[in-house]
């Protein structure tokens, strides 16, 4: 178990130069491609269109020609260069055909989306030539900066029918067989395979909700039982349905179950209220009020519980407390964040041996990796590794240090995405820059790290369900064994 804190470390110091391990010509950077984010496992890619789908990671890139697929149990969220997500739901399969970035910071993106259910949270597109639209096997949806669900259904006789469901903004569905139709906010339209688009779309039925208000200078996020997140603090809107505006948050057909809460304040706020009203159309049927006293920069995690009966039902508020990291709001059960990383994986070990099948999630900051990533190299006076920075964000670990190789010495850079590959933790390093290191050596130092990689996690006692990564940390969360 001591060696979950060290997995980060051991990409730097394994075979005294980590970053070498990864072939050249593989670079693919987030500022011109989509991160990928996991909601719930049961999550594989395929890349360039061909070949076999395999098990995608937390942080890992997609560009022209990816496609991301999800089983019955599966979700993630696409987040484009430009801020736009794209929330995949379960038995879904989307395409990024078309992912460019202009040279004027507008943004061309076509998915075609065969299969499922997806949820589009799209940011106003900067210039005249930017485009952001979805193909199915019926027609074809064109925004301009708006939120919107897509369902395409495949019927018993193997027909199509694709459902577009606006929530704000307008979406432009223009019919394969013909006929373009407009949807705005609060309506939809339906078209079949091989049928025209109607002249106008038709209100979405009035149905149950959620509504968030919190009080001034109070940002708050929510993560819905299916690991998707929205709200005004992060500024994260990939629950379908969930609209955010201002200090209110609105979620249109929410599923049951618990939502996650994390709350903060850039200022000391005195009694700041958080209210959750459980609606039905506009008729509120259940509520719920937190209050708490706020000091500047305070992060508070909780929770409440969502029921879908009749009545609707906002459940009482879990006893809200402080975590020190964004990371440590939206895990379940035990939370292990307090003390160096040996001393949480031991705490962690311990826990595990005498609960088993308990939630449970380990959180990591960037300061503590570094910190941890300087002390491994201090104790190792000959490692060829100086001067290793890590920084992690969506887009996964990044690191960069000056190695020392027979090759001479220069600066080593790389990418590493995180997840779990049959329960276990796995990591798959990226866009590695090394100077002029032969592909057969990088080849040799790749399959060292992997296989020590799934050795150490291997023996950890704890079976990981997903991999969350933030600006400044990442949690790995699951249960113990």
């Amino acid at each position: 178990m001591k060696k979950l804190a060290l997995l980060v470390v051991l990409l730097v110091i394994v075979g005294g130069a980590a970053f070498l391990y990864y072939p050249r010509g593989a670079s693919l950077s987030s500022a011109v491609a989509a991160t990928l984010a996991i909601l719930n496992t049961d999550i594989t890619a395929q890349r360039g269109g061909t070949g076999d789908f395999a098990t995608a990671l937390d942080g890992e890139l997609f560009a022209s020609g990816d496609v991301v697929k999800s089983s019955e149990n599966g979700r993630a969220v696409l987040t484009f260069f430009d801020g736009s997500t794209l929330t995949v739901e379960t038995g879904s399969m989307v395409k990024v055909t078309t992912l460019n970035r202009l040279d004027t910071g507008g943004i061309q993106l076509t998915i075609e989306q065969t299969l499922g259910r997806s949820w589009a949270s799209v940011s106003k597109l900067k210039t005249a030539d930017s485009k952001f639209e979805i193909k199915t096997p019926t027609s074809t949806a064109t925004v301009r900066g708006t939120a919107f669900e897509t369902i395409v259904v495949r019927r018993p006789d193997g027909g199509v029918t694709v459902t577009y469901k606006t929530d704000d903004g307008n979406v432009l569905v223009t019919a394969d067989a013909g006929g373009q139709t407009s949807v705005t906010a609060n309506t939809q339209v339906t078209i079949d395979q091989n049928q025209p688009a109607p002249n106008a779309s038709t209100p979405t039925p009035p149905g149950p909700g959620l509504r968030l208000t919190a009080a001034a200078g109070l940002g708050f996020a929510v993560m819905s039982p299916t690991g998707a997140t929205c709200g005004s603090f992060g500024n994260r809107a990939e629950i379908p349905g969930c609209l955010v505006n201002g200090n209110v948050v609105t979620i249109r057909e929410p599923v049951a179950g618990r939502y996650a809460l994390l709350t903060t304040a850039a200022g000391a706020l005195p009694n700041a209220t958080l209210r959750v009203e459980a609606l039905r159309g506009t008729a509120v049927e259940s509520t719920q009020t937190f209050t708490r006293n706020f000091a500047a920069g305070d992060l508070v995690r909780g929770a409440f519980a969502y029921g879908a009966g009749t009545p609707l039902s906002v459940g009482a508020f879990e006893q809200a407390e402080l975590v020190t990291s964004v990371c440590g709001a939206f895990g379940t059960g035990r939370i292990f964040s307090g003390g160096t990383l040996q001393e949480r994986a031991d705490l962690l070990s311990a826990f595990g041996n005498t609960n088993h099948s308990a939630d449970v999630a380990f959180i990591a900051t960037q300061a503590e990796l570094n910190s941890e990533v300087a002390r491994q190299l201090a104790a190792s006076p000959g490692l060829p590794v100086q001067g290793a920075i890590v920084t992690v964000d969506p887009g996964g670990l990044h690191f960069s240090a000056q190695v020392s190789t027979p090759l001479g010495s220069f600066t080593a850079s790389g990418d590493a995405s995180l997840g779990q590959v049959g329960g276990r933790l796995t990591v798959r390093v990226r866009n590695l820059s090394a100077g002029p290191v032969p592909a057969a050596v990088l080849d040799q130092v790749r399959s060292q790290i992997e296989s020590t990689v799934l050795s150490v996690t291997g023996s950890v006692n704890l079976t990981v369900r997903q991999v969350a990564l933030r600006n400044g940390c990442f949690a790995v969360l699951g249960a113990t064994r």
